[in-house]
């Protein structure tokens, strides 16, 4: 029997009904787990520098005036395009709030709109993306902006305003699937802006410990897909140093398996920073024994908290010396890789000497040697026991370079290349809200205002009417002899 092209038409648009748009609705209730989410994981990148800027010497806090404020460009769809079709399957997107968020927690709809559109980028990728909140925390004072600090008299006084903005950004976010994660701070200090350990006393860990459960019941209430979305909270400066590491407290939560640890590691900061040793340029042993001692740590603590830990910022400085860098690199991920423990490069888009960039943001070039160090040591693996004895490592200085540049469920990665179009800026120089039309164009449907119940229902009546009318239509022409 031959079928009239009207009922193959509506028998073709029911099955795209069925097997496009419900698939794409992700419940919270079929998120992955934070083991099986990390495992997901080959290597990631960091945007740094760009949406975490800020200064109190900003005189035009517009969104591009502060993206741009440190010297890199503003990020484009091409960019994080790059970051894929490079390879990495992760991206972490620091963002400072302080400069558009009022005492509440409110924020500026015109920034919360420029972060929107770069997570629907990233998104768009298929990148398992992590969105934090950078900057308010860390050094204080001067032209800092930072509020959020290591105390627990700042903790009382700034709880509600913290609440508040991770209500919002939740809010915001909150139908997205589990390839978006929330960071709930950065490196938070201690009212003497102390790296590695607090020198104010246990105060500052207990700070931390509720600042960590303020930030997970806070997003959990938003409901939605937040109910289970995996959640990251890090130590007191990110630091691995075993006083930090003893005094963290991992919240407590509602929903089962959805937490992640997170640290910070330039181990050994000496070698990794212009700031730590300039003449210590060469890979040795010693950075050899810093990285075992490192590993087994996070590995150790990993399995006492019971979650996995990640390293959110790794990195070496530039200085002339790339083969150097490269064999760090090589030891550091495969290290990290037999541990199951998965690293990302902290890029701050200084590219040349002195800067910790591999991506050229103007040229979109990327320092090969150490992109291939990484790839080629990283890998979805299960975590494993390491059968090396656990040492403590030494203390090492975090800190990330923060002023302007001077000068699914499967082990196996692919990567697909993706057309993108380029970003346009408004005569004002302000960011267009096409956070929803980036979303819908960038496969980030996320469930967000779709009724899977509806759609499903709506199908499975087209797809009835549809045989309906073909037995109709088979009986009258088989009364005509057809």
């Amino acid at each position: 029997m031959k079928i009239p092209s009207k009922f193959a038409a509506l028998v073709s648009a029911a099955v795209i009904v069925l097997n496009v748009f419900a698939p794409a609705v992700v419940q919270a209730d079929s998120f992955r787990t934070a083991q099986q989410a990390v495992e997901s994981i080959n290597a990631g990148w960091n945007l740094g520098n760009t949406l975490d800027s800020y200064g109190t010497w900003i005189s035009n806090v517009a969104p591009q005036a502060v993206e741009t404020a440190w010297g890199n460009p503003v990020t484009s769809r091409e960019m994080i395009s790059s970051v894929k079709e490079k390879g990495f399957n992760a991206i972490r997107i620091p963002v400072t709030w302080a400069q558009f968020t009022d005492s509440d927690g409110n924020v500026d709809p015109a920034w919360m709109n420029r972060v929107h559109e770069i997570v629907d980028w990233a998104i768009g990728e298929d990148l398992m993306v992590i969105l934090n909140v950078h900057h308010d925390t860390g050094e204080h004072g001067s032209d800092k902006v930072c509020w959020l600090i290591a105390d627990t008299g700042n903790f009382e006084s700034n709880q509600d305003k913290f609440a508040g903005l991770w209500t919002a950004i939740a809010e915001e976010f909150k139908d997205y699937d589990d390839r978006l994660m929330f960071e709930g701070y950065n490196e938070m200090l201690d009212m003497n802006n102390s790296w590695n350990a607090s020198t104010t006393g246990t105060g500052a860990y207990d700070a931390v410990n509720s600042y960590a459960q303020l930030f997970v019941d806070t997003v959990r209430a938003t409901g939605g897909n937040n109910l289970q979305r995996n959640l990251i909270v890090n130590t007191y400066v990110a630091s691995v140093d075993q006083d930090v590491l003893s005094h963290f407290v991992l919240p407590e939560d509602s929903s089962s398996d959805h937490l992640i640890c997170e640290v910070h590691a330039y181990t050994p900061y000496q070698f990794c920073s212009v700031d730590g040793d300039p003449s210590y340029t060469t890979f040795d042993d010693n950075c050899r024994n810093q990285i075992d001692n490192l590993m087994n740590t996070v590995d150790s603590f990993s399995a006492s908290l019971g979650v996995p830990v990640i390293i959110g910022e790794f990195g070496v400085e530039d200085q002339n010396n790339d083969s150097d860098r490269v064999s760090y690199t090589e030891y550091y991920i495969s290290r990290a890789t037999e541990r199951g423990i998965k690293c990302f490069w902290w890029d701050n888009g200084a590219f040349g000497s002195r800067g910790y960039a591999i991506l050229d943001r103007n040229s979109l070039t990327w320092n090969d040697s150490i992109v291939n160090a990484i790839l080629e040591n990283a890998g979805s693996v299960s975590r494993q026991t390491v059968s090396e004895d656990t040492e403590s490592a030494e203390p090492e200085e975090t800190a990330e370079s923060t002023e302007p540049a001077s000068g699914t469920w499967e082990t196996e990665i692919s990567v697909t290349e993706v057309s993108v179009g380029a970003l346009e800026e408004t005569a004002e120089g302000t960011f267009p809200e096409t956070a929803a039309e980036e979303s819908e164009a960038s496969q980030n449907i996320n469930g967000k205002n779709v009724n899977v119940i509806l759609i499903l229902v709506v199908g499975v009546i087209v797809v009835a009417s549809c045989y309906a009318g073909l037995f109709a239509l088979g009986r009258r022409n088989g009364r005509k002899g057809k």
